[in-house]
Order: C-alpha cells, then sequence, then structure tokens
C-alpha cells in the first residue's frame, strides 16, 4: 500500500514542479496523461459497436439471399459503351 501511495504522491509532485515551470509543461502534461485515457475509450467505443451491430447468424444468410434474388430480377442500368461508338460513326472525317 505504501508503494502505490509513494508513485501516486511522486507522480503529483512531478505533475506540480512541471506546472509551476511554465504553461507549456503543463499543456504536455496534460496531453501526455490524457492520451492513454482516450485511447482506452475509443477501443472501448469500437468494441462496443462490433459487438452490438454485428448480425445473427440467421439474418446473414436470408440477407445474401434476398439480395442475390434481387440482383437476377433487377435490369442492369449500367449504360453501355456503344452510343459513344455509334456517335464517332456518324461524325464526318475529313479528308487529309
Amino acid at each position: 500500500m505504501e508503494k502505490i501511495s509513494s508513485f501516486f504522491s511522486s507522480l503529483w509532485n512531478l505533475i506540480y514542479t512541471k506546472h509551476e515551470q511554465g504553461l507549456f509543461n503543463t499543456i504536455c502534461l496534460g496531453i501526455l496523461l490524457g492520451l492513454p485515457v482516450l485511447v482506452l475509450l475509443a477501443l472501448l467505443f469500437i468494441c462496443c459497436h462490433c459487438c452490438w451491430s454485428r448480425p445473427g447468424k440467421n439474418n446473414g444468410h436470408s440477407e445474401r439471399n434476398k439480395k442475390k434474388k434481387k440482383k437476377k430480377d433487377e435490369e442492369d442500368l449500367w449504360i453501355s459503351a456503344q452510343p459513344k461508338l455509334l456517335q464517332l460513326e456518324k461524325r464526318p472525317s475529313f479528308p487529309v
């Protein structure tokens, strides 16, 4: 217990002396002490997001089958390159 209290007291003394030395040191200490907290919060958010947004096993297979059936039934809406070729053929050629 004494080791833990001595660690935190030495940490507090370091923070206090750096704060007295100037504003720049205070800002740097704040950033250095805040980065691990920020990383832990980001990891917690990512893990919770991955766990809560994971679909069930049955839902994933049924959605895939529905998408495949929709794709087969829908028409292809892509514009083909044939109109460009036709436009090029209609242009008059210049004599060389």
